[in-house]
């Protein structure tokens, strides 16, 4: 229903030109076509009204994105004002009034296009801080709310399998990366079985394990879900990151609830020099950039064959070098 909005919204846009189109030629060869003109700007206002209801429902745009659409409905109604105004005052028709309403609609359409610049307080992140302040358009049915699971396995530091929706499903901890335990090209990174173990201590020892979606995207490109997990209420990805087991990474907006508290507990860690942190370097990230990660395992097995030659048994899911599209059976296991 969100999309269908977008589209009719668009759709109504594109009527209201044709028709304006139309009008202003049939009123140049033959005058007074002021229905067309009229239903042209209707149609306008129509179009604006449903990219709002589109962004706030949820079509693959932010609330800011809507609006700056919103403000260039409007800026293009001003123009067709000020076009009408243009071509009934060379015919010597009765113009009043066009100019204020082409000024009026166009002050509205700027007023409307710069709203969230003015709502942003960060200006070194605009686009995080727009995104953050109106939300995303995948918005989780369940962002905020945390959703009790059990564990199915232990995958590393930063992913685990939890019983959830009826399946067996992996889940990667937001916001944050251990160093690995298995890497295809680097192999085991410095703290990287500790903090798997940490991970597998604080479940195991809970009574109660919770996830929580963030506002955006509930999976990232690997079909893993994206989530906070709580260990009897206390937040497994922040303990990680204060303990020096993980740092602040990937940060996708709007997916940036608890990214300030996150980034606190890392500043915490490093002032004291805590695991990662009291290496030389916090751990080899093989020139990942922060926002995605790496996608080392399609860039080094192009297929079972080269993959089995370093893992004759196969990988598990959450391994680097696991990809979809090597588990035909979808069982959690590549090339097995």
């Amino acid at each position: 229903m969100d999309l269908l909005f977008l589209v009719l919204s668009f759709l109504a846009a594109l009527a209201a030109v044709v028709v304006f189109g139309v009008g202003l030629f049939r009123y140049v060869g033959q005058g007074k076509y002021r229905q067309a003109w009229q239903m042209s700007f209707m149609m306008m206002t129509i179009a604006s009204v449903l990219a709002l209801m589109a962004t706030l429902m949820g079509a693959g745009m932010s609330l800011g994105a809507g609006l700056m659409v919103m403000g260039i409905y409007l800026l293009l109604t001003a123009a067709g004002i000020l076009l009408v105004y243009i071509v009934k005052k060379a015919k010597n028709d009765n113009a009043q009034g066009y100019v204020r309403y082409a000024a009026i609609t166009l002050l509205a359409g700027l007023a409307v296009m710069i709203i969230p610049l003015f709502m942003m307080d960060d200006a070194d992140d605009p686009v995080r801080e727009i995104n953050e302040t109106f939300g995303s358009e995948e918005k989780s049915e369940e962002a905020g709310e945390r959703i009790p699971v059990e564990v199915a396995s232990f995958v590393d530091g930063d992913t685990t399998k939890f019983h959830f929706e009826g399946e067996a499903a992996s889940f990667r901890y937001l916001l944050i990366d251990t160093p690995e335990t298995n890497h295809p090209r680097i192999g085991e990174q410095p703290l990287g079985k500790e903090a798997s173990a940490r991970t597998k201590e604080l479940l195991e020892e809970a009574e109660e394990i919770e996830v929580e979606f963030d506002v955006g995207p509930r999976q990232d490109h690997y079909e893993r879900y994206l989530a906070y997990v709580y260990a009897d209420g206390e937040m497994v990805n922040e303990i990680l990151v204060r303990e020096g087991l993980a740092q602040v990474k990937y940060v996708n907006p709007p997916n940036t609830t608890h990214l300030d508290r996150l980034e606190e507990a890392e500043q915490e860690a490093e002032a004291e020099g805590l695991g990662i942190w009291s290496l030389d370097q916090p751990y080899d990230s093989e020139g990942e950039e922060d926002g995605a990660e790496s996608d080392a395992g399609n860039e080094e097995f192009q297929n079972c064959a080269e993959l089995r030659e370093v893992y004759p048994e196969g990988v598990p899911e959450g391994h680097p070098a696991y990809t979809l599209q090597m588990d035909g059976d979808r069982d959690g296991m590549a090339c097995e």
